[in-house]
């Protein structure tokens, strides 16, 4: 199944701040909005709800993308 547009944008936006990229503004905001991101003293981070938004767009997706502290040991 792929991606819509929408989905694709929040997609990466979730992946840009994982991997500490620049994200585009409209895109930051709309995530930070949505309640999927938020900012400290170090920058942006995932909120839980960003977490497990980008854990479903990533299965959707067929990628399998998760934090250390993620994964099961």
């Amino acid at each position: 199944m792929a991606l819509s547009k929408t989905q694709n944008a929040r997609l990466g936006s979730f992946l840009a701040i994982v991997f500490n990229e620049e994200v585009p503004k409209d895109y930051l905001e709309n995530v930070v909005l949505d309640g999927f991101v938020s900012k400290d003293d170090q920058g942006y981070y995932l909120t839980e709800k960003g977490l497990d938004e980008k854990n479903r767009l990533c299965t959707l997706a067929g990628l399998n993308i998760k934090y250390l502290s993620e994964r099961k040991s």
